[in-house]
Parts: structure tokens; C-alpha cells; sequence
């Protein structure tokens, strides 16, 4: 769908935003994404997280974003909380919306931030307020059609508060491009889990960076599967800036003919005593590839850290191809643990034997092997219900997955 640069245009933003009633200062931050679009080049291969997946020929411009996109959200907040749309959020939560939103992930700083910034509309809000729980996870619908859409998804739970967030993705087959930025603030002994379902059509690209900051005492973790889209390249960001705080990443990817999965994960760890898991898994089918880079720094104020990541990648067909690259920098040695591991190759040709020679055809072992090769991960998603859907839908594209 081809749209004129003038659509993303700094005035452009500004006149939709007033247009849509939104406060000066929301209106000027859309602004100031909007100049930063247009002087900020697409990031190169050159630079470490863009190495494998090359945007420098892909024009935002000429998708235009979909007016009629909005998501929509179903949850009951506690008392004081909030869960619904940043449009609608801003009447009673404006104060803490201006505190928090593109704090955590300036519109300036990338083009494809910036993109969202200028551009996303109604948004979505959760607030978990201060010593509650949500008595059930929050379900954020994010439906594409074509064109572009811009998710923006601001978390912030308070001190001792407790919230889970199941965000679903899904789109037809038509050619769509998705920029989204969550943000996710979680305050002193908070508890927030997400997890994210990604079943983009064929012919959707997905760009989205998620970026939490990790308060005292408190415990992030986040969760993706990603089966549909022909480009998923996501970017999850931990930063734990408080004592005892804690990070877990897991994520799960099914590939299939020419599906291209980028995996960016960096976890700060800054406070004393903090602590990060990552967990990565992928089994690729058909010409499908995986990338996974991830970086784990601890700062010299982390004394007393520990820390790990994983990737694992399950070649199905000679055609997949995936690529690794775990790093550590560790700038004190006051640390209890910390290491990486990475493996790529084909299944257990001796356990796909033995479970042929129990009967099964190679197909049924196959897809045996894969969905207990993801236990670990899906086991820790703390979502029975879902996980449960999620390993049948797994098993559905392992079943017709192009295995030569």
C-alpha cells in the first residue's frame, strides 16, 4: 500500500495527535519522533544486532499506517490499577503516563522507534497498583491487516503489585509492517510476566523492541513463541537496576519455508545480587533461519551477580540454517555465576531411531522429539491453560513442516 512521505511528516503527526485531542506534551514528544524519522537512516548489517537481517532496502514510507487499527484489551484491574488503552488512560492516569511513556525507550532513539512514536495510536495501558494483584492475566489482541500499525504497550507495576499480560498477534496474508514498543516499568518488589503469541500472516514483517527496567526485589520475566510472520526480528531488554532483582527471558520459534526469526536479548545487570536467565530455542523446517544474539553485561556495581543464556537450534531440514552468538562482558569479579552455551545441528538420529522402531513413522518422532526438546521453556511460562494451546498449535506446523 503505497502512502507519500508527507504522511509521516513532522506536521503530519502533529495535526492527527491534536486532531485525536492528546495533550501538548504528547503532542510535541510525537513531534520530536517525527524529526528523528526523518534524519535517522535504517540501522545497517554493520552493526552487530542487524548482521543477519538486512532493512537498509525496506521503505517504512511507503506503508501507510492503518487508520482503523486499534487493539483491544479485556482484563479487570484491582482497585487503582488500569487496563485498557493509553487513549483512554490518559484521563485518569495522565500524570503517570507522562512519567513513564518513551522514558524507558526514547522515540528518538532508532527509526523504527521513532516510527512508532510519532505514529501509534490508542496504545494500550496496564497499571498494576501498589501491594495488588490482577486476579487474571491481561489479554492484549493486536490485529493487523495491511499497511502499517505501530503497538505501543506501556506496563508500570508498582511497588509489591503482581501482573501477567498475554499479548496475541495475527494478521491476514496481506503484506503488513509492524513496528511495536513495549515498555515496562517494574517498581520495588513488583512481579510482571508476559507473554507473547506471535501468529503474524506470510507476509508480515515484525519489528518490536520491549525494554523493562527492573526495580528493587523485583522479578520480569517474559515469554514468546513465534510461529507465524515472514520476518520476526524482536529485541527483549532487561535492565536491573535495583538489589535482588530478577530477569527471566524463554522463547520458542517454529520455522517453516523461507520464515526469517531474529532473537535480540540484552540483560544489564547493574544492582547488587541481581540475576538473569535466558532461554532460547528454535527448530526450523523447510528454507527457514534463525538468528540469536545475545548479550549479557554486569556492571561493576553488580556484585554478587549471576547469570546465564542459552540458544538452542534444531536444524529439521538441510535447507534451515541458524546463527548464534551468546556474548558475556563481565566488568567486576565479585560474581556467583555466569555463562553462555549455544548449539546448532540436526535431531538425535538414535532417539529418532528407537522411536521408530517403537512404531511411529518418522514424522510423529519428529514432532515427539521437538515439543519435549521445548519443555523447558514452555514449562516456565506459568500459563497451563495457554501452554496447553500452544503445544497443539506447535504440533499442527511441525505436522505439514517441509522436512527436505
Amino acid at each position: 500500500m503505497a502512502t507519500s512521505t508527507a504522511t509521516y511528516s513532522e506536521a503530519a503527526a502533529a495535526e492527527a495527535a491534536r486532531g485525536r485531542g492528546e495533550p501538548d506534551w504528547l503532542v510535541n514528544a510525537r513531534a520530536e519522533a517525527s524529526r528523528a524519522f526523518a534524519v535517522t537512516s535504517m540501522p545497517a548489517p554493520t552493526l552487530r544486532p542487524w548482521k543477519y537481517t538486512d532493512v537498509t532496502k525496506l521503505d517504512i514510507e511507503s506503508f501507510a499506517p492503518d487508520a482503523a487499527f486499534a487493539p483491544r484489551v479485556t482484563g479487570t484491574a484491582p482497585a487503582g490499577g488500569f487496563a485498557g488503552t493509553l487513549a483512554a488512560g490518559l484521563a485518569s492516569h495522565g500524570d503517570l503516563i507522562r512519567t513513564h511513556l518513551g522514558a524507558v525507550i526514547p522515540g528518538t532513539e532508532g527509526k523504527f522507534t521513532a516510527a512508532n512514536a510519532s505514529q501509534w495510536r490508542e496504545g494500550v495501558l496496564v497499571v498494576a497498583p501498589r501491594g495488588q494483584a490482577f486476579e487474571a492475566p491481561v489479554t492484549v489482541h493486536v490485529e493487523g491487516r495491511e499497511g502499517a500499525i505501530f503497538p505501543r504497550i506501556l506496563i508500570v507495576a508498582e511497588p509489591a503489585s503482581q501482573v501477567s499480560i498475554i499479548l496475541r498477534t495475527s494478521s491476514p496474508a496481506a503484506a503488513l509492517l509492524v513496528a511495536g514498543v513495549i515498555e515496562v516499568v517494574a517498581q520495588a518488589d513488583s512481579r510482571v510476566r508476559l507473554l507473547i503469541d506471535t501468529r503474524w500472516g506470510a507476509a508480515t514483517q515484525e519489528y518490536t523492541t520491549l525494554r523493562a527496567k527492573v526495580g528493587r526485589g523485583a522479578d520480569v520475566q517474559v515469554g514468546t513463541i513465534a510461529l507465524g510472520g515472514h520476518i520476526v526480528k524482536q529485541t527483549v531488554e532487561t535492565l536491573m537496576e535495583g538489589e535482588g532483582s530478577n530477569s527471566v527471558i524463554r522463547g520458542v520459534a517454529v520455522g517453516d519455508t523461507e520464515q526469517h526469526f531474529d532473537f535480540v536479548t540484552l540483560q544489564e545487570l547493574i544492582g547488587p545480587k541481581t540475576t538473569s536467565e535466558v532461554e532460547i530455542k528454535t527448530a526450523l523446517a523447510g528454507a527457514s533461519r534463525s538468528i540469536y544474539y545475545g548479550l549479557t553485561r554486569v556492571e561493576t556495581t553488580a556484585i554478587g551477580a549471576s547469570a546465564n543464556q542459552e540458544n538452542r537450534n534444531l536444524l529439521l531440514s538441510p535447507r534451515a540454517k541458524a546463527d548464534a552468538d551468546p556474548v558475556l562482558e563481565i566488568l567486576t569479579n565479585e560474581v556467583i555465576r555466569c555463562g553462555h552455551g549455544a548449539t546448532v545441528g540436526p535431531v538425535d538420529q538414535d532417539a529418532l531411531f528407537y522411536l521408530q522402531s517403537r512404531g511411529l513413522d518418522m514424522r510423529q518422532s519428529l514432532v515427539l522429539l521437538v515439543t519435549g526438546f521445548f519443555q523447558s521453556v514452555l514449562s516456565g511460562l506459568e500459563a497451563p491453560g495457554l501452554v496447553e494451546e500452544l503445544e497443539t498449535a506447535l504440533r499442527e506446523k511441525l505436522a505439514t513442516a517441509e522436512l527436505h
